[in-house]
């Protein structure tokens, strides 16, 4: 038997219809306006947030090698730590870089074909048994402060002590009264006495690795006696030392 709608349920069947219709617009509309019902106040702080964001990750982005080395120059409490400007290269002169005292002149040399940054670099080589080529300079320093200090190095021969630094501190007494290394040794302990006497904590001298770079990076405290501080790379007969990028910051700068 056929079912013949009536008038009845074609009308129920187009209010059923048009109320789904009118729900998925309701919803749809919803969505799209989710952004417009915010408060005016959330979108705005929303939007500072976003430009915050962005603008630490221009900071880091920017933040190069080269502003770092900018900051860090600006601390340095060497003259010429950079090993850039050189003189005395008349004939018969050797170059010297100022700043610098060279005991063994002629065992130092200005190089550019081994350089960390820059043009130039110290190179230190002992010909000679019994002499130590060696490159130093004299700063003033606050007792009781700490000072940092950092340079690059390039071994290139290595032969039985190798290389270390060889560093003073001096009292004020006409700036040439050292502390004795039992008295620093005594204050520091011998471990990180070899930060200035040594190849950086407990080492006896640089590590031997040949032909590449190496950072010496160490933080050490003033002794309360101390006003000034002779920062020394002393390298020995028969090995061969780049040095470059010197510096020595302090947080009680002068």
């Amino acid at each position: 038997m056929m079912i013949v709608p009536t008038q009845l349920h074609r009308r129920l069947f187009a209010t059923h219809w048009i109320f789904c219709v009118l729900i998925f617009l309701c919803i749809s509309c919803g969505t799209e306006e989710s952004d417009e019902l915010k408060p005016q106040d959330t979108i705005e702080q929303e939007e500072i947030e976003q430009e915050e964001t962005e603008r630490e990750e221009d900071h880091y982005d920017n933040n190069t090698p080269d502003e770092e080395e900018e900051v860090i120059e600006s601390q340095n409490l060497l003259t010429n730590g950079n090993l850039e400007t050189w003189k005395g290269t008349a004939l018969g002169i050797r170059n010297w870089p100022t700043g610098w005292s060279l005991p063994n002149n002629d065992y130092i040399q200005r190089d550019k074909a081994v350089v960390y940054e820059g043009v130039y670099s110290a190179k230190l080589q002992s010909l000679k048994k019994g002499v130590t080529a060696r490159i130093e300079q004299m700063i003033q320093v606050s007792p009781g402060s700490k000072i940092r200090i950092v340079f690059h190095y390039y071994i290139s021969q290595w032969k039985s002590k190798g290389a270390r630094t060889y560093c003073y501190f001096r009292t004020a007494s006409a700036e040439k009264y050292n502390i004795s290394a039992d008295v620093l040794k005594s204050f520091y302990g011998e471990k990180l006495f070899r930060v200035i006497r040594g190849g950086g904590y407990n080492l006896t001298y640089f590590p031997s690795n040949i032909n590449v770079w190496q950072i010496f990076d160490e933080t050490i405290e003033v002794p309360p006696t101390a006003t000034y501080f002779v920062f020394g790379i002393n390298s020995y007969y028969g090995t061969t030392i780049n040095v470059d990028d010197c510096y020595i910051m302090s947080n009680n700068p002068q």
